[in-house]
């Protein structure tokens, strides 16, 4: 190999190691947030508001699947791979699993179904909630079905 070649492909493999985009996964930011892809945060980490309009990984609070939570700004009250549903005017809410209504890798369990929600109501940024179906219901589940399409989570009772 003459040395014109070796040094373009040193060159190239240094680029290439040299990359300046990192993930949430290393600590860095990635250019997909979080709510998009919250399968990207770190162990023990969870996608969280970390503003009025933005999300960010942050370290997972306490709160397991159904629990009870509340969506304050930067700081968690659910647990990893959970996200807080709580309607506009509620005082609280309940943690759900992260879902993808596009991956079925990440598709609801059981009688949940995939929906998606926005950040603050209609224009915030999105994500998506396996939500449980009220099964044995006189609704047939649509109780359920009915509150997730309002899409909206309530940042009213976040400390800015």
């Amino acid at each position: 190999m003459s040395h014109r070649a070796l040094l373009l492909l040193l060159g190239l493999l240094a680029t290439a190691c040299s990359s300046s985009s990192s993930s949430a996964t290393d600590g860095g930011s990635s250019s997909t947030p979080c709510n998009e892809n919250p399968w990207e945060c770190s162990a023990g980490q969870v996608c969280w508001p970390q503003t009025q309009t933005t999300y960010a990984c942050l370290n997972a609070g306490p709160g397991m699947l159904g629990g009870a939570c509340v969506n304050t700004v930067g700081s968690p009250t659910c647990g990893a791979g959970l996200a807080c549903f709580q309607a506009i005017g509620a005082s609280g809410g309940a943690c759900y699993d992260y879902c993808s209504t596009t991956d079925p890798s990440h598709a609801c369990t059981g009688n949940a179904v995939c929906q998606t929600v926005a950040l603050g109501g209609s224009g915030g940024p999105e994500f998506s909630i396996c939500v449980p179906q009220n099964v044995g219901t006189s609704d047939g589940g649509a109780e359920a079905s009915s509150q997730a399409d309002t899409g909206t989570v309530n940042e009213a009772a976040a400390g800015d």
